[in-house]
């Protein structure tokens, strides 16, 4: 995955950084600019690697969309094993619950073409 170039303001911040905690070259402030170095640079790599995502997402949920459009019917199409499930659901209800259920269910036996 390549990954767009990090901004130029957080560049020159994390290159100043560096220098700066070079020309100090020792103790803790040195160190703090260079964990702070990292941790941008760190941050920038996730804000990169996000965004690839969210354009990928993006790019998915917009040829879902074209796909439903494309759609000419009003059917819609359910894996079997969504559908057993459902059956295996309702078969667990208590029998009064079924009973009122029962013309429910045989519509969806139905129209699902189930055994």
């Amino acid at each position: 995955m390549n990954t767009p170039p990090q901004t130029p303001e957080a560049e020159v911040i994390t290159r100043f950084l560096l220098r700066f905690a070079d020309l100090m070259s020792t103790g803790s402030n040195a160190a703090n600019l260079l964990l702070a170095a990292q941790l941008l640079d760190a941050n920038m790599k996730r804000a990169n690697d996000a965004d690839e995502q969210l354009r990928q997402e993006r790019s998915n949920c917009a040829e879902l969309k074209a796909q439903l459009a494309v759609s000419q019917d009003d059917t819609v199409q359910i894996p079997a094993s969504i559908l057993w499930l459902a059956v295996s659901q309702f078969k667990s209800l208590p029998w009064h619950s079924r009973n009122r259920e029962t013309s429910s269910r045989k519509l969806c036996v139905k129209q699902a073409h189930l055994p």
